[in-house]
This record gives C-alpha cells, sequence and structure tokens, in this order.
C-alpha cells in the first residue's frame, strides 16, 4: 500500500518527536522540500565478516563500511560543497550514526539496520548559529560495487533540514552515492546528497503548524557544542 504525503510528512514530524523526552511544548512548522545538494569528504574502510580478498565480496558474509576520524567509525567527514538549501553547513563536518552494513554485491544488494517509517544510517551536520541540523538517512541501496581500489555505493533516502525560531522542518526523498579511490580497502570518500522531487502537489504545499518540544533544541545544542 502506497503512503500518501500527507500521512509521510505526519509519520516524519512523529518519528522525530518520538525520540525526545516531553518537555516545554512549542510549534514546528512543516514547511516544503529541501532543494539543493551537499558533498562531504573523508576515509573509509570496508570490512567483511568473513575476509576480503582484491576482487570485493561476492559471498553472504556482511559487508562494513566504517567511516574514519576522530569518532571512528562515524566519521567525520568535512562538508566540502553545499547548494540550497544546504547552504548554511557548508565548511561544517558531518557524523554518521552507524556503520553502513549491507549484503550481497553489484545490483543483488540489502541494506542491513533499517527501522521501517525511520530508515538506516544516516549522517548529521549541524548548522551553527542557526539552532538547526542537517540530515540524510539511507532506507535502501540500489548498488554496491567495490575492489581493493575503488567504491561506489548509491543509495536512496530521505533528507531532512531543521533549523530557526520557530523551528522549521523541511525534508524530501534523495539519493545518496559513495565513491572512493584508494588502497587495501581504504578509500578517499565523496558523500554527495541530493533531494529529488516530490510529485503530486508535493511537500511544499504544507505549511503545518504541529506539536514538537524543547527538549528538540537541546539536542540540536547539545549536538553543535559535540561536534564544534
Amino acid at each position: 500500500m502506497k503512503i500518501s504525503k500527507f500521512l509521510w510528512s505526519v509519520l516524519v514530524v512523529f518519528a522525530t518527536v518520538a525520540l525526545i523526552a516531553p518537555q516545554q511544548v512549542e510549534a514546528i512548522i512543516v514547511d516544503g522540500r529541501v532543494s539543493g545538494q551537499t558533498v562531504f569528504s573523508g576515509s573509509g574502510t570496508i570490512t567483511e565478516s568473513s575476509g576480503i580478498n582484491s576482487n570485493g565480496i561476492n559471498g553472504s558474509g556482511i559487508n562494513e563500511l566504517d567511516f574514519n576520524g576522530q569518532n571512528f567509525p562515524h566519521g567525520p567527514l568535512s562538508v566540502t560543497g553545499a547548494t540550497g538549501d544546504f547552504s548554511p553547513i557548508l565548511g561544517s563536518q558531518a557524523n554518521f550514526d552507524l556503520a553502513i552494513r549491507w549484503t550481497g554485491s553489484g545490483s543483488s544488494v540489502n541494506l542491513l539496520d533499517v527501522l521501517p517509517g525511520v530508515g538506516g544510517p544516516a549522517w548529521n551536520s549541524p548548522i551553527v548559529g542557526a539552532n538547526g541540523f542537517a540530515t540524510g538517512t539511507f532506507f535502501s541501496l540500489q548498488s554496491v560495487t567495490f575492489d581493493e581500489d575503488s567504491l561506489t555505493m548509491i543509495g536512496m533516502g530521505r533528507t531532512q533540514v531543521v533549523s530557526g525560531d520557530p523551528l522549521v522542518l523541511k525534508h524530501s526523498a534523495a539519493r545518496i552515492v559513495i565513491q572512493g579511490t584508494g588502497q587495501d580497502f581504504t578509500y578517499n570518500l565523496t558523500v554527495g546528497t541530493t533531494s529529488l522531487p516530490e510529485g503530486g502537489s508535493g511537500l511544499g504545499l504544507l505549511a503545518i503548524g504541529l506539536v514538537a518540544v524543547e527538549g528538540l533544541r537541546r539536542k540540536i545544542t547539545t549536538r553543535q557544542n559535540r561536534y564544534a
């Protein structure tokens, strides 16, 4: 059964609210879709449960892409490009909440750690000075090809930007592409997230005042302090 765009909007906001303990209540506005693209740069390493070889993975093992850096396996990665609604995060850093794990290869791949209605691995980047953040969440993988010196991963998901006072939420479908070159399954990575247009009337027609919590503001501030 196909979920309507209105219902999807409500579910997204409710999922956000559900992650935060209710405290003081205030409005959060769903105001259209995200537009633009963002690009991260960093380093990552692929491991596999039963070992890897120079031709990559063709077996039934679980593959894992870890993001190298101070917060390994989460990153950080540097935001080196940003347009449209992503512009405020240019020059900031992004961290993944989970390593990316999958089974299979080529176009026959299955993304792991995906929760229904919530998604799987996601990046988060704070909007410094705007009490907000941007995120991109994998919901599925279309293809993964790699060997010891190159990687291409193409996935689909959602992206969100939350900022302002009162808080304004924009979100849309997104294509997330990770590419890298290197050696011994460690790569110099670029992570590109591109917002995709919505069909029909679109989320841009929604301007709905919904209930959120003050805890969201503190969560944003905590993230900004953590990644500063």
